[in-house]
């Protein structure tokens, strides 16, 4: 992510007002259109799970492990 920075200088006493824009995520409106998602096999109950040597979150159908341990933590709702 980039990192944005800005410098303020006051002339007179008085608060100064600031407006920062931050640039737009993009215009992806899939799940396909992201840059970091390679779903190009898709296929009906696939997940994703990242690849750290691609740098891309992969659509699959087997979940890879390498430590032969898996575990899924839903989270709290």
């Amino acid at each position: 992510m980039a990192q944005n920075k800005a410098k303020i200088y006051s002339t007179n006493s008085s608060p100064n007002q600031v407006s920062v824009t931050v640039p737009s995520a993009g215009t992806a409106s899939t799940l396909t259109g992201l840059n970091d998602v390679n779903a190009t096999s898709l296929e009906d109950g696939a997940i994703l799970q990242y690849d750290a040597s691609s740098n891309k979150f992969v659509s699959r159908n087997v979940i890879n492990t390498t430590t032969g341990k898996l575990d899924l933590n839903g989270g709290n709702f």
